[in-house]
């Protein structure tokens, strides 16, 4: 049985070791100004040469709140992302109402399968259990279903099947610093992108917000992120 260390949330720290953290990020937002400017760091790699605009649909980064003592532990994603993952996770629904998963298919410990040494029969090590095609599926995995129900959903889709909001949801419960997950309506993630979230973030009173309206559906995509990516890929 595993066990996890129980550990205190951010938020319940002390404002004195909250603002010793604090010290600590601002001191290295400043050593890694070179690569991500003044406003924030991560530990991901955001200007990676030769990377297409396109893969840039997602970060995660820190940076400082306005009251001196709180970090923001940050992800943001563009409405393109986070249209993806709505359809995908409407795809998996209907694939699960279609065929409802056996006890077994979940289970982390069912995917792997024992290799045996033919001489010995000593455990040699797992290989992956080949994924279980479905009747109900279409005769496909149900990743497979997923993958074209997705396509399927995203070119029938007319605003109202998966409407993606720009958006700031915060959570207190991180380890280090105070989550905030952002969705924003912009092609791509880069420097620039992130100080306009932070600075929109900052105006809307560093608080939970949720625009009124939807992004438009033109600017969401035509069809599923792997699709598009094949496709691009064979353009270039």
């Amino acid at each position: 049985m595993k066990h996890y260390q129980k550990f205190t949330p951010f938020s319940k720290l002390s404002r004195h070791k909250q603002r010793d953290l604090y010290v600590r990020l601002r001191g290295k937002i400043k050593r890694t100004a070179s690569d991500y400017g003044q406003n924030f760091t991560s530990m991901l790699l955001l200007n990676e040469a030769d990377r297409p605009a396109f893969f840039n649909q997602w970060f995660d980064f820190y940076f400082l709140g306005l009251d001196g003592a709180t970090i923001w532990n940050a992800a943001i994603c563009t409405a393109n992302q986070a249209y993806w993952e709505a359809i995908r996770d409407l795809a998996y629904d209907e694939s699960y109402r279609l065929c409802p998963s056996n006890p077994d298919e979940d289970d982390i410990d069912s995917l792997f399968i024992p290799v045996y040494d033919p001489v010995t029969g000593k455990k040699l090590h797992y290989v992956m259990r080949e994924p279980e095609v479905h009747q109900a599926l279409n005769k496909l995995t149900r990743s497979q279903f997923a993958q074209e129900y997705s396509s399927k959903l995203i070119h029938e889709d007319t605003g109202h099947t998966a409407p993606i909001f720009e958006s700031f949801q915060t959570d207190k419960t991180y380890r280090y610093g105070i989550g905030l997950n952002a969705v924003v309506d912009v092609p791509e993630i880069n420097v620039d992108t992130i100080e306009a979230m932070i600075t929109k973030f900052r105006s809307a009173g560093e608080k939970n917000w949720e625009s009124a309206i939807p992004v438009d559906r033109s600017r969401l995509p035509g069809d599923t992120f792997e699709v598009l990516a094949q496709a691009y890929r064979v353009k270039t």
